[in-house]
């Protein structure tokens, strides 16, 4: 007897085959996409190190807001790990309720982040008030740039999510939310610690 399922399955055909091979090509690009984000946070943090050593470095007050934009974008890693993991179970309605809700929250960190450059300005505090202040600016802006790179490809592995049935762990999507996944878990660590080397050291 040929027992029914209610799952939805995607067969592999010609568009399905080229399907995989654009997400194993995504795959790979975020991993060299990373790697030169590295190099240039790495030399970001050179040339802080060395123009903080100068005798004109005055330390700005950082808003508070930042620490609950860290927590949102923490909250929102934490979402699309669980929905990464909901798709190795099959659960299509738990994957796309995680990759989603991590998407929300990346929008309001990246809000948030906004409402803390507008928070210095009414205090006064601009790109050229300090050596302090330029960093913080260009480092922040910097990372919210890639944090827009990362929602795009979210918003794109939740498209291509709704083309599957339950049985994400199997074929491209899985590809695709781990690729999604690593992206956005190596943002949220860089901003990890471009909070701590901006606001401790």
């Amino acid at each position: 007897m040929i027992s029914s399922s209610t799952s939805l399955q995607v067969p592999q055909t010609g568009t399905g085959r080229e399907s995989a091979h654009r997400d194993d090509l995504v795959q790979l690009g975020v991993w060299m996409f990373l790697a030169t984000v590295v190099m240039l946070f790495a030399a970001f943090t050179s040339a802080y190190i060395i123009r903080r050593s100068g005798s004109d470095w005055v330390p700005i007050e950082l808003p508070r807001l930042l620490w609950l934009n860290t927590a949102a974008l923490v909250a929102s890693s934490l979402a699309l790990e669980g929905g990464r993991l909901a798709s190795r179970k099959g659960k299509g309605s738990a994957t796309r309720l995680g990759l989603t809700a991590a998407a929300g929250l990346g929008i309001v960190f990246l809000a948030g982040q906004i409402s803390a450059w507008h928070t210095l300005v009414a205090r006064g505090v601009y790109v050229p008030t300090s050596p302090h202040s330029s960093f913080f600016y260009i480092l922040t802006a910097t990372h919210g740039v890639h944090v827009v790179a990362g929602l795009v490809l979210l918003v794109y592995t939740v498209t291509r999510t709704w083309n599957y049935g339950v049985h994400l762990d199997r074929g491209a999507p899985a590809r695709l939310i781990t690729a999604s996944a690593t992206f956005w878990h190596f943002l949220a660590a860089l901003w990890l610690y471009v909070f701590l080397l901006v606001s401790v050291f």
